[in-house]
């Protein structure tokens, strides 16, 4: 069935699904809706304007002085400053300028060149090393320690030499320190300001009787200079 409201198909319906409206009576018997009366807008109130109040009479008109002007006191008058007098210094006499002499500075003093030792260095052989006993400078003994059966260890100390002197002044100490007894005999030498050090500082040497070499039976000179172990230091091994 068609509404006759909204024209749209509702079959088998007693009220329109589009619209709402009864199908089961006629248009001209369904009431008139009712419309709502129009909206009417209220109309706007202001505030009355405010009236002018007068001002009462007894009010001083404006720009009038309510009080009687403040007298400046005798103590509050500005004082005159005086013009300022033109400053005139005293003519100081001048400092006289200190002159810097130059002091002439001492020549630093040139060591001598070291000595040359008596034959080539190192020595080859073990004549060429006694030949440079003769260069030897002397030396102080500090102390002397043995085992009681085979080694003699003997401190010394020298100044500060070239390793030839060293080489001379050690085997020199070991020739005043030397017994048949004692198979193995170590001269070491120290500087003079260091006589305490755990090693030796100015030299080593080391004389081993009866070493076998092979099929021989020699004696041994093992002779370092310095520390042993600076750049510089010379080590000498001969055998006799």
């Amino acid at each position: 069935m068609r509404c006759p409201y909204c024209g749209r198909n509702s079959e088998r319906a007693s009220y329109c699904t589009n619209c709402g409206r009864d199908l089961r009576t006629p248009p001209s018997q369904q009431p008139a809706a009712v419309q709502p009366p129009p909206y009417q807008q209220a109309p706007q109130r202001y505030p009355p304007p405010a009236q002018y109040q007068q001002q009462p009479d007894n009010l001083p008109p404006l720009g009038y002085p309510t009080s009687a002007p403040r007298q400046q006191l005798p103590s509050q008058q500005p004082r005159q400053v005086p013009p300022p007098q033109p400053y005139s210094s005293p003519t100081a006499p001048p400092q006289p300028q200190s002159r810097r002499v130059g002091q002439q500075e001492a020549p630093v003093p040139v060591p001598p060149p070291a000595p040359e030792p008596p034959l080539p260095f190192p020595p080859h052989t073990v004549e060429q090393l006694h030949a440079l006993e003769q260069g030897a400078p002397t030396f102080n003994i500090l102390d002397t320690t043995t085992d009681g059966k085979r080694k003699k260890t003997v401190r010394i100390a020298y100044p500060k030499s070239v390793a030839w002197q060293q080489v001379a002044t050690l085997l020199k100490a070991f020739k005043e320190q030397q017994e048949t007894q004692f198979e193995t005999i170590i001269i070491q030498g120290y500087l003079p300001q260091d006589p305490g050090g755990f090693t030796f500082t100015n030299g080593q040497l080391i004389f081993d009787r009866n070493v076998r070499l092979g099929g021989q039976t020699l004696n041994r000179y093992q002779i370092d200079t310095g520390n042993g172990l600076a750049i510089d230091s010379v080590r000498i091994v001969l055998s006799e």
